[in-house]
């Protein structure tokens, strides 16, 4: 028996094990091989997934891109739409030029797409569509496009505001970068009046070119038509001019980055047209949220509460709206719902009182001052003629008013403009200088009483616009409260000019305290951004004038000299203004459109472009 089991372990080569082995080994390596094919095959779904994911997003932005080229190509395309689309029937959109043929407006289920192309121009399998809002356009600027992307059955959304490439977004802009020589009052030779164009090699004709100094500090991107004279000054944005920039025999400025050139913005001619949104017969305002602006007549002084409201002095306002309706000869001049419009605008008779009117800020609009309306041949007239109407003809406005005596520089006469300027100290006799007026002219009314001047200063709460047929003055600070909104945009507008207010008294000393802020997006589109009597008061200077917000201007406007007169500069840019433009702000003659915001949404549209509730 013990040799039998000695000869039975000879004979155990231990095959059982192996076997069992070989078995567990390839038990492991079908179960590896099988989670291998599973992951690629759901790795290969998830790839194509991803792929029709990315590609949705990528043609949404195609969208996008598309609509900004055909706004580019042309500026009045923000008037073509789909009414129907939801994005733009929920809002107050006015499409009056339809869809244009653009099959992106087509808001249908089963309508075609638009295919976005691929780099050789052939088509892919991916599309898009868009709506568009144009309901902020005039108020804030923007325009909302909703662009879908497709790929596939997937899609995605995004929301993009649309905006112009305006003035109100450069902290400074200038056409030239020579003064107005109806303000500087420049001449050539003897009395003739120097030529406003620099570009860019001064003559003997040329007014002075006027420079950034070594104390001034500019917080923000500035861009001019003509050449850029920078000694020592400091810009901590872009400088963009068509000419370059020149240093020649001063400090060469301080830049964050080098100065580049750049195309031409050109302002417009007039700011006329912006008194059509007073109108109430108009669909830019009948059919707007904001409705009518307020339309006041010669000097208008506007102090902002800061609690929504301001308060108005217009004495020379008969209506404050007006309709385009021509009376017929012989009919009462009526101008339009005096109801409504004085609720809004304020009642006539406490914009002619001492105290003025004070009434809500009409938000995300415009107020504009005009100049008293000339005389017309024939009976009937202009509803703000003041002459022209029945009740007002023997009523003595401040053209009519008594003179007062003791008038700056000699002057024995001087007028009021009947809302308290010029300026008479209750203490001494002091008056400002003609802004207009060189040293030692005697003038007998050196702001006029029916011109279209607009006095304006306060804590400004809600976004509005305020355009001067004549002169816009500043005469406090302007500022925006502590809790201000991104989009309370304030715009002032003085088509000849922007003054900022400083009256000096007999003895060339400054009546105004040191120092001077101004939140506002400010233009000048055929005159200047300047300070009054710049050159005249101590050598001490006026301290800082600083500018939170954009300057735009015809021509280059003086702030101070570096004798020491007057201001020194401290602009900075809003960055509310990269997103929202002022209400019913001009924009350049030609102009492009950038996108300002993009960020995707709840997607709008499936597949087959039903839209998705």
């Amino acid at each position: 028996m013990i040799r039998l089991l000695r000869a039975m372990r000879r004979h155990d080569d231990e095959r059982g094990m192996a076997l069992v082995a070989v078995v567990g080994i390839g038990t492991v390596v079908m179960l590896l091989v099988a989670t291998m094919v599973a992951v690629a095959t759901s790795g290969a779904r998830v790839t194509s997934t991803d792929r029709a994911w990315n590609r949705a997003i990528a043609a949404a932005y195609a969208g996008v891109a598309d609509y900004q080229s055909r706004l580019n190509a042309d500026n009045t395309y923000g008037n073509y739409g789909d009414p129907a689309a939801p994005f733009s029937h929920a809002s107050l959109s006015n499409f009056p030029k339809g869809l244009g043929g653009n099959p992106a407006f087509s808001d249908q289920a089963g309508q075609p797409w638009v295919t976005v192309p691929t780099g050789d121009g052939t088509g892919s399998d991916s599309s898009f569509r868009y709506a568009v809002d144009n309901s902020k356009l005039s108020s804030q600027g923007v325009i909302r496009l909703q662009s879908t992307g497709r790929s596939g059955n997937t899609t995605r959304t995004v929301i993009a505001n649309v905006r112009p490439d305006g003035f109100s977004n450069y902290l400074y802009f200038t056409n030239y970068e020579s003064g107005d020589p109806t303000v500087t009052n420049e001449t050539s030779t003897g009395t003739t009046p120097c030529t406003s164009a620099y570009r860019p090699v001064a003559t003997a004709a040329t007014c002075d070119q006027i420079q950034f100094g070594g104390n001034d500090v500019l917080e923000g991107p500035v861009r001019s038509n003509d050449q850029i004279k920078v000694c020592g000054a400091q810009f901590k944005s872009t400088v963009q001019s068509v000419f370059g920039v020149s240093s020649s025999g001063c400090t060469v400025g301080r830049y964050a980055s080098n100065p580049t050139t750049s195309s031409t913005l050109t302002p417009p001619a007039t700011i006329g047209n912006l008194r059509d949104f007073t109108r109430t017969d108009l669909p830019s305002t009948t059919g707007t949220v904001e409705g009518a602006g307020c339309l006041y007549t010669g000097p208008t002084k506007i102090v902002f509460n800061g609690d929504g409201t301001m308060t108005v002095r217009s004495p020379m306002t008969i209506f404050s709206q007006v309709t385009g309706a021509t009376p017929t000869a012989g009919a009462v001049i009526t101008g339009g719902d005096t109801t409504t419009s004085e609720a809004k605008c304020g009642p006539v008779a406490a914009l002619r009182s001492s105290t003025g009117a004070r009434v809500a800020i009409p938000k995300n609009n415009l107020i504009f001052v005009q100049n008293e309306p000339a005389a017309r041949p024939g009976p009937v007239q202009d509803p703000n003629y003041w002459k022209g109407n029945a009740q007002l003809k023997s009523t003595a406005t401040a053209c009519d008013a008594t003179s007062a005596a003791g008038g700056p520089n000699g002057a024995t006469t001087l007028k009021a403009n009947g809302v308290g300027y010029p300026y008479v100290g209750s203490s001494t006799a002091t008056s400002e200088v003609d802004p207009t007026a060189g040293a030692g002219a005697a003038v007998t009314n050196p702001y006029g009483c029916d011109r279209g001047d607009a006095f304006v200063q306060g804590t400004v709460d809600k976004a509005v616009t305020i355009a001067a047929e004549n002169y816009l003055y500043v005469t406090g600070d302007i500022k925006y409260p502590t809790t201000r909104s991104a989009s309370t945009i304030l715009g002032l507008i003085g088509q000849r000019a922007v003054w900022v207010w400083n009256p000096i008294n007999p003895s060339n000393g400054a009546i105004l305290p040191n120092d001077r802020e101004i939140d506002a997006a400010i233009l000048s589109n055929s005159g200047t951004f300047v300070v009054q009597n710049w050159t005249r008061g101590s050598s001490a200077g006026r301290g800082t004038l600083t500018v939170s917000g954009s300057i735009a201007q015809n021509f280059r406007g003086a702030v101070g000299l570096a004798s020491g007169q007057g201001y020194d500069k401290s602009y900075k840019f809003d960055p509310s203004l990269s997103t929202y433009t002022p209400p019913k702000f001009p924009q350049p003659t030609v102009t492009t459109y950038r996108v300002a915001t993009e960020v995707e949404s709840k997607t709008a549209y499936d597949g087959n472009g039903a839209p998705i509730t």
